[in-house]
């Protein structure tokens, strides 16, 4: 078996060749609108998946913290550089709200008649196998023209939606046997008639930080979005002086990152055991602290109301405060506040208990202006306290995950 599918945490390993006949069926122009909606997400087609490298990351993940700490470093994942990654903004917009919705309104909103042998939709699952064969082919509208109650004009819309659907559901929020969440179709509604209003980018955080912290205690399947996992810790290993101006100045960095692999100075190590040799012997000094592509002038570090954002997920609302990774935003790092965060992990079936209140904090988010850059962004800074301070904690060493892994309560 190939080594870099060969992984003891179950996740998206392999592109469905579906999915990807699918977006080349669609025309420029289409693929055009899609991009508009979902950034570069759609380039998430062409990636090689490196579930070596995932795996590795969980054992150096701190689930209380929620934060990777490996050799010198520590490092997470941040609302910036999952928007700069992703292109989709998220200052100045409103978090998206999952609901769930009946199997008669699922189907309705995709144009489709009501079915009741469409057992999956109770367990609020559909196949891409099933949006495909109606949504896919030009001729789809007319081979099940007695399963839709809408027109052919409508459907010519609602295809796009349907992929969409497809692709958060199987590359950035995937379950278990390729089962598409029906959640995920307040999402795609939020995008496509809501998208100068709406973010999907704290979702997206949040069920990556759940994804991790819950394989990290024992379960076995990760449905947090592997694909940007990889590719956000891929392109924190380069120093600076490998990168070139040209470099910088290219649109999608899905793209570019997976490109870059096809050059000698840009290789990775292959196979867990390596990795965790490459990650455990990273300092200050071979890291990349911050993207040099990223926009840092106006970012989010909190709340105005208490020291954390809330964000909420497709199943989950997790804690977000980066003032343990200013470096990573261009900022000065100091002593961080000590804080346990998994005393505020939440999950929920239909909705979160307290979701206006996590809508409120979010309203009034604390920002960081262009005056709090340091002079360059490519030489980190940090306080002696700081030091002083990393020197007290446990150093980031790979901590095995649990023996057996288990499938996740129903």
């Amino acid at each position: 078996m190939d080594p870099l599918i060969r992984s003891k945490v179950l996740m998206v390993v392999k592109i469905p060749r579906k999915l990807i006949k699918w977006w080349k069926m669609f025309s420029s122009l289409e693929q055009h609108e899609l991009m508009q909606k979902l950034g570069t997400l759609t380039s998430l087609l062409d990636i090689t998946p490196r579930p070596d490298l995932v795996e590795v990351m969980l054992t150096y993940w701190v689930p209380q913290n929620l934060i990777f700490r490996f050799g010198e470093c520590e490092m997470t994942l941040t609302l910036a550089e999952m928007s700069g990654l992703t292109r989709l903004s998220y200052i100045g917009k409103d978090m998206i709200l999952p609901r769930d919705h009946s199997r008669t309104r699922f189907l309705s909103d995709l144009g489709l008649k009501d079915n009741k042998h469409l057992k999956c939709l109770e367990q609020s699952w559909i196949s891409l196998d099933y949006l495909f064969a109606r949504f896919g082919p030009q001729d789809s509208f007319d081979v099940f023209w007695d399963e839709f109650c809408t027109t052919k004009a409508k459907w010519q819309r609602r295809h796009l939606e349907a992929f969409s659907l497809a692709l958060l559901g199987l590359l950035i929020f995937p379950l278990d046997d390729r089962h598409i969440s029906t959640r995920l179709h307040s999402v795609v509604m939020a995008l496509f008639h809501e998208k100068q209003c709406k973010t999907v980018v704290p979702m997206i955080l949040a069920e990556l930080y759940r994804a991790l912290s819950e394989v990290r205690g024992g379960v076995r399947y990760f449905e947090g979005s592997n694909l940007l996992l990889q590719l956000w810790m891929m392109e924190h290993l380069h120093t600076a002086s490998l990168l070139c101006p040209i470099d910088r100045a290219l649109r999608d960095r899905v793209v570019c990152i997976e490109r870059r692999m096809k050059y000698p100075k840009f290789m990775y190590p292959v196979g867990v055991t390596a990795w965790i040799e490459s990650l455990g012997l990273r300092t200050n000094g071979n890291v990349l602290w911050a993207y040099l592509w990223l926009p840092l002038d106006d970012i989010l570090v909190g709340c105005l109301m208490q020291p954390f954002l809330m964000l909420i997920g497709l199943k989950c609302v997790r804690l977000y405060t980066p003032d343990r990774v200013m470096r990573q935003l261009g900022r000065r790092q100091e002593e961080p506040p000590t804080l346990n965060l998994r005393r505020h992990i939440i999950n929920f079936s239909k909705k979160a208990a307290d979701e206006i209140k996590y809508v409120q904090y979010w309203n009034n988010a604390k920002r960081m202006k262009k005056n709090t850059l340091v002079e360059d962004v490519g030489k980190p800074e940090c306080t002696q306290e700081y030091l002083i301070w990393l020197q007290s904690i446990p150093p980031g060493v790979s901590t095995p995950l649990p023996a057996q892994l288990r499938g996740r309560a129903v």
